[in-house]
């Protein structure tokens, strides 16, 4: 997962100042900060999180689709192996047009392990901005 998150501009911004405090509510449920103090750098913050969350739960659920389907299966032959190959590209096609071909986000998933990890390394930014009301 990333370290950094991407930066847009303010066209590129698709969130609201309640959908951002929201996000940052998902990723710190017990962060002090108001709806009401919500920032520009708050809303680009947040939409960084959420896109990282998203980016990150949907390569996961590719690691998912090949580990069921290929984990502790030993291929007798190279059939087998093509078998498997076909099954996996099955299943992520599946996984690739439920979250993102369709471009209908309301039904991806952002793994509870994937939103910890983005809370853990983007901990001390949090922190920063609830001391000094910047980024």
């Amino acid at each position: 997962m990333a370290t950094t998150l991407r930066n847009f501009s303010h066209d590129e911004i698709l969130i609201t100042k309640n959908e951002a405090w929201s996000i940052l509510r998902f990723f710190w449920p017990n962060h002090r900060i108001q709806e009401a103090e919500i920032t520009y750098g708050d809303m680009n913050f947040a939409q960084g999180l959420l896109v990282e969350a998203i980016d990150a739960s949907y390569k996961m659920g590719f690691v998912e689709i090949i580990f069921n389907n290929a984990f502790l299966k030993v291929p007798g032959s190279f059939s087998d192996v093509k078998k498997m190959i076909k099954k996996i590209v099955k299943e992520s096609t599946k996984h690739w047009y439920k979250n993102i071909g369709k471009n209908k986000f309301d039904d991806a998933t952002i793994y509870i392990i994937v939103r910890d990890r983005i809370a853990l390394n983007f901990k001390s930014v949090m922190g920063i901005r609830m001391q000094t009301g910047s980024y």
